[in-house]
């Protein structure tokens, strides 16, 4: 799923940097969307269980990236993982 531009432009919840140069975002969008959607994550690693998401609640969105760190972590090892704001 490719994001769009607003995603790019709120701000960082948490993320997490692997040992390949890879990371996982997760994002509270400023403008939330008409059906809900509210935070993203967004990845660059190369595991073919994760992939980019849009969704309504943090809980959803926590899921989420919770199981696309433990996922790139069958494949590289966890360098950071920080928690810039509480949501």
């Amino acid at each position: 799923m490719t994001l769009p531009k607003r995603v790019f432009n709120s701000p960082l919840i948490k993320y997490a940097n692997f040992a390949d140069g890879s990371n996982i975002n997760l994002i509270k969008l400023i403008k939330p969307y008409k059906n809900g959607n509210s935070f993203a994550v967004y990845q660059t690693t190369k595991s073919p269980f994760c992939s980019n998401g849009l969704f309504k609640t943090i809980e959803t969105a926590n899921v989420k990236f919770n199981l696309m760190i433990k996922n790139n972590l069958y494949k590289t090892n966890l360098i950071e993982l920080k928690i810039l704001r509480n949501e």
